[in-house]
């Protein structure tokens, strides 16, 4: 067998390895697990634990917001130019408007992804929308959705449910899932 440390992982150029959007949601699924592990904690005896306790909470959150949110650029170009037409989406900004009106979980992540990565957001923003870091009962994140809070981890969670059903439901990268499960075998 060959030494694992030694072995390139066979995949597109500047993508870490990742294929299609299939292998995106599922990293998006262990970015919510990531979220999860730390989510409630109340370290409270030793600073720097935490420290890093709300450092991995931040940093899971906004990971799971940027790829949830970052997958209509995978699935867009995973689709073929077949269901692209049947969906009419003939850019990829036609997705996102489809997502950003069909899963509001997904609009939710874009807001925060979009201002985490540019500081603002200039296009299509929500000022109804916010991110709340708190430590009230236990380390966690909310986004507040017009007054209401919603647990991070629920927001992450309907955007998984979203992207796996609409994936699924379009036949979007099964080709390419199907070719690895049977090279695998």
């Amino acid at each position: 067998m060959e030494n694992l440390t030694n072995m390139a992982l066979p995949s597109r150029e500047q993508t870490f390895a990742f294929e299609n959007c299939r292998e995106l949601v599922q990293k998006l699924s262990r970015e919510i697990d990531r979220y999860r592990e730390v989510a409630g904690s109340d370290e409270e005896d030793d600073w720097d634990a935490l420290i890093r306790v709300v450092d991995q909470l931040k940093d899971s959150a906004f990971n799971a917001a940027v790829t949830a949110w970052h997958l209509c650029d995978w699935v867009f170009n995973d689709m073929t130019a077949e269901q692209r037409d049947k969906l009419g989406f003939k850019k990829l900004g036609d997705l996102q408007a489809y997502v950003r009106k069909h899963c509001r979980e997904l609009h939710l992540c874009r807001q925060a992804a979009t201002a985490s990565k540019h500081w603002t957001v200039e296009q299509h923003p929500d000022p109804d929308v916010q991110v709340v870091v708190t430590g009230e009962t236990g380390w966690t994140i909310y986004f507040v959705d017009q007054g209401k809070k919603i647990p991070a981890d629920n927001v992450f969670e309907m955007a998984l449910s979203f992207w796996n059903e609409f994936i699924d439901s379009h036949g979007i990268a099964k080709a390419l899932d199907d070719a690895e499960q049977s090279g695998s075998e």
